[in-house]
C-alpha cells in the first residue's frame, strides 16, 4: 500500500522520512538551524510516537530522504519493530 503512493516532497522543512538499509524508513528532524536547502542535512533520528532522540546529529545526504515525513511510516520504523537501530549508521551516502 504505501509503494503505490508517490511520497510528499520534502520541502526543507518538518520532520523526513529516512532511508534505513534497504528496507527501513527512520523518522528524522532537522536540526533547528539547518538551511533548508542545506546538503548533507544535520539531523537526528527520533522515536516515531514518543519523538524522543534516538541518534546524536548525524550528516544525511539528500539523496537518503524520501521525502516529507507522514504517519504511515512508522510501521517501517526500527521502532515501531522494536529493533535497535543498525550500529554505525551512515548516511552520508
Amino acid at each position: 500500500m504505501l509503494t503505490a503512493q508517490r511520497p510528499a516532497p520534502w520541502t526543507g522543512r518538518g520532520d523526513v522520512a529516512v532511508r534505513i538499509g534497504e528496507r527501513g524508513l527512520e523518522r528524522g528532524r532537522p536540526l533547528p538551524e539547518q538551511q533548508p536547502d542545506a546538503d548533507p542535512v544535520a539531523l537526528v533520528l527520533i522515536h516515531p510516537d514518543t519523538k524522543t532522540a534516538l541518534t546524536s546529529t548525524l550528516h544525511c545526504a539528500r539523496t537518503r530522504i524520501h521525502g516529507a515525513w507522514t504517519e504511515p511510516y512508522r510501521l517501517l520504523t526500527h521502532a515501531r519493530a522494536g529493533r535497535d537501530l543498525p550500529p554505525g549508521i551512515d548516511l552520508s551516502t
